[in-house]
């Protein structure tokens, strides 16, 4: 340790007074730090193990981010800047919160160290490649471990 500072984790970015030092892809880490505000950033830092499933649709940028539950987090870089949606608590309020920010770090450390992310898996356009028949199997090979999934079934069926 140096000075009090906690030590590095190998490929993690540290945090050097209040912005890291890194500039990619239209959105920098003060951008991150400005939607965030100092609490939700600093807590952000603490997820950045959390981020999964780091991938790209289209112009967004996209993760699942382990908190007290998975939270699906999507980053987008426009005219207007930087923005972020999450399906937690604090972000269904239209806040950038600390998912948002552990899915912008990772994905500014990942490009600044040259990693090509992921497309999105195309799920639909797989699907109406498959027959009625293979998707009546896969429906019920789901359905028969998702209880959920059956409810949701049967709502819509009795709607008919």
């Amino acid at each position: 340790m140096v000075g009090g500072d906690p030590p590095r984790q190998p490929g993690v970015p540290q945090r050097c007074g209040k912005v890291f030092d890194s500039h990619v892809a239209g959105f920098s880490t003060d951008d991150v730090l400005a939607l965030a505000g100092d609490k939700s950033f600093d807590r952000g830092v603490e997820y950045i193990q959390a981020v999964t499933d780091l991938e790209t649709e289209g112009d967004a940028v996209c993760a699942t981010v382990q908190g007290n539950d998975l939270y699906e987090v999507e980053l987008y870089v426009g005219p207007a800047g930087l923005s972020g949606s999450c399906d937690c608590p604090w972000g269904k309020e239209g806040n950038f919160c600390k998912h948002c920010v552990a899915v912008a770090l990772v994905y500014e450390y990942d490009r600044d160290n040259g990693r090509i992310l992921p497309r999105r898996f195309d799920l639909r356009s797989c699907l109406e490649l498959l027959d009625h028949g293979e998707l009546v199997g896969l429906l019920m090979e789901v359905a028969d471990i998702d209880r959920d999934l059956r409810r949701r079934l049967r709502e819509r069926i009795e709607q008919r």
